[in-house]
């Protein structure tokens, strides 16, 4: 027992330190070198965690209690830090303070005019893409007003994400209860470093729809089905990727329940609309634009221009006063190949759940993981802090592939170094291939070896 207490201590202690050092090293971007290096050890750290919980090696009572109050303890550190690799969270403090005045988002972009008396020194030069109107859903736009009232800091933000997390954790612990699964998986969540500095340094907001999907998949396993779907909705209002991620969800009673969301979704935007604005204009731009770090979308995309596919000008439309102008081009041609390919899986997947039986089991559930790590490996852009979503499946179907690209994800960042010192914003293939070509390979084994992944794909 004792050298157990030497380790766990020796283990918070190091990590504590690290997450330290990360958040208040000052500006990594010009030396994202060194933030990778500190990347390790933690990940290194998180493996041993890994292996413990899942051979059922992790001591209980004391030393249970221990690692989540610790991993309390490192959200609490790292909160007081400014972002350092990402600049969203300015934008989220801008929408609050556009909300708190009454006056709508989706209208008017940063740089309008029309806003130029809310213009401060701290926020507004921070923001990215001033130029297009917000890109977040209402609900979102709600927290982003909480946020306001309460202070409308990144401080104050950041802890309305551990009030958020926190909720999280008691769902997945009643999840892993009602599956027979030893809680201590939960940490497998927890002390993730990419859910660590994506949400606590970075200060993104995924943790909040992660919140209304593991509420609506835990009303579902309580035979809530309806109360499941209209969590699922509130996760589609925060972010759209939970749209995919929850199509099981729909498989009874299904046109009931796509017109209960659209209604709901209408609802929602309808107070946005009534000034006469577009609701949503930033997420048409980024639809339309948006291309960073997609492995399978650059490799399509060298394809189709290899074989040299005409590109035509399809409209240009006016979003908040921002004109955005859409083609019919080798992006366009790769999202409807993505789309094609996306439906054949789903209905591949749902005909796999068909037996009424499976449906309350983790059958369902796996089902879930696989559309979310679908939409998150074809999507264009694929951001680290993207990768929280796929990590509560990860309690439940563990997949070692999709753990280690929460590391390897972070070579992405190198973009920043020639960014920060000359203005280039352009994507490494190198970078490209130390992320996905382990991840893939693994990813490959994991899907021929059957023992590992039982239910998974089949």
């Amino acid at each position: 027992m004792r050298a157990r207490t030497v380790y766990s201590i020796i283990f918070l202690l190091i990590s504590c330190f690290l997450y330290l050092i990360i958040g208040y090293s000052g500006d990594f971007k010009s030396e994202i070198e060194i933030y990778f290096i500190l990347l390790i050890p933690l990940f290194i750290l998180y493996g041993i965690l890994v292996y413990l919980t899942l051979n059922n090696r992790f001591p209980a009572g004391y030393f249970f209690s221990t690692f989540f109050l610790s991993a309390v303890l490192i959200r609490l550190l790292l909160i007081p830090s400014g972002p350092v690799l990402s600049d969203d969270v300015y934008r989220y403090l801008w929408d609050g303070k556009i909300n708190a005045a009454g006056i709508n988002p989706y209208q008017y972009a940063p740089e309008s005019n029309e806003l130029l008396a809310f213009r401060d020194t701290e926020v507004y030069p921070n923001i990215n893409f001033p130029e297009i109107a917000t890109v977040y859903p209402p609900l979102s736009q709600f927290y982003f007003l909480i946020n306001s009232w309460i202070g409308g800091t990144i401080f104050s933000w950041k802890i309305l994400l551990l009030i958020m997390e926190l909720l999280v954790w008691v769902l997945l612990i009643r999840l892993l209860n009602f599956f027979g699964i030893n809680k201590s998986r939960i940490f497998i969540f927890i002390y993730n470093p990419l859910l660590i500095i994506e949400t606590y340094q970075s200060g993104h907001l995924e943790i909040i729809g992660v919140f209304f999907f593991c509420l609506a998949l835990y009303e579902y396993y309580n035979r809530r089905d309806w109360r499941s779907i209209l969590f699922y909705t509130l996760a589609i209002l925060t972010k759209f990727l939970p749209l995919f991620s929850g199509i099981a969800l729909l498989w009874k009673n299904s046109t009931r329940k796509i017109l209960f969301i659209t209604g709901l979704i209408l609802m929602f935007l309808l107070p946005f609309s009534l000034a006469g604005s577009i609701p949503l204009p930033g997420l048409f731009s980024y639809i339309n634009r948006w291309e960073f770090n997609g492995a399978v979308f650059q490799l399509l995309i060298s394809f189709f221009k290899m074989i040299q596919l005409p590109e035509y000008n399809l409209m240009t439309i006016d979003l908040s006063g921002h004109l955005e102008t859409f083609y019919m081009g080798t992006g366009f041609y790769y999202k409807v190949l993505a789309i094609i390919f996306f439906i054949i899986l789903v209905i591949d997947q749902l005909n796999k759940l068909r037996p009424t039986a499976r449906f309350r089991t983790i059958s369902l559930l796996q089902t879930c993981f696989v559309f979310t790590g679908a939409i998150l490996l074809l999507t264009p852009t694929l951001y680290p802090w993207y990768l929280i979503w796929i990590l509560p499946f990860l309690i439940f179907v563990p997949n070692l592939s999709w753990l280690i690209l929460t590391f390897l994800i972070q070579l992405s960042y190198f973009i920043l170094k020639d960014y920060s010192l000359s203005g280039i914003w352009e994507e490494s293939i190198w970078i490209l291939l130390l992320q996905y070509v382990p991840f893939y390979f693994l990813l490959l084994f994991e899907y021929l070896d059957k023992r590992k992944i039982n239910g998974w794909l089949t």
